[in-house]
């Protein structure tokens, strides 16, 4: 991948539906098989911020949480800054995020795909 880096973004609500070790699972396997690819993990914590918490122990790059009125997100974002994540309220652009949407589909098919986005952001660099 060069100097070309992206975001794994999870599943919407993954931390919710999946839980954070089952994030942090699959992106160990990932950082295992593709060791030169350089991409942020990021969990999507919406309506589970125990899951955002979770994340960051983890060791996530990045989790996304709902945005609120009170100070919630900046004490997270704190801790978050402590174990080096990122806090985000928003979904990354799509152009440097790889969405996870297809999480119930079988291993080969993932890993296709995977390989299929991976080996197109190869062909748009220089």
């Amino acid at each position: 991948m060069g100097d070309r880096a992206f975001g794994l973004l999870s599943a919407e609500h993954a931390a919710q539906t999946h839980g954070a070790q089952w994030f942090a699972d699959l992106v160990k396997l990932v950082r295992e098989e593709f060791p030169a690819c350089d991409f942020t993990a990021i969990l999507d914590c919406r309506g589970r911020v125990s899951g955002a918490l979770a994340a960051i122990e983890l060791g996530m790059d990045a989790v996304i949480v709902e945005p609120t009125s009170d100070n919630r997100i900046e004490k997270l974002a704190d801790i978050a800054r402590q174990a080096n994540c990122s806090v985000i309220t928003d979904l990354p652009a799509t152009d440097t995020i790889y969405q996870m949407a297809d999480d119930l589909l079988p291993d080969h098919e993932l890993d296709r795909r995977l390989r299929a986005h991976i080996d197109g952001l190869r062909s748009q660099m220089p």
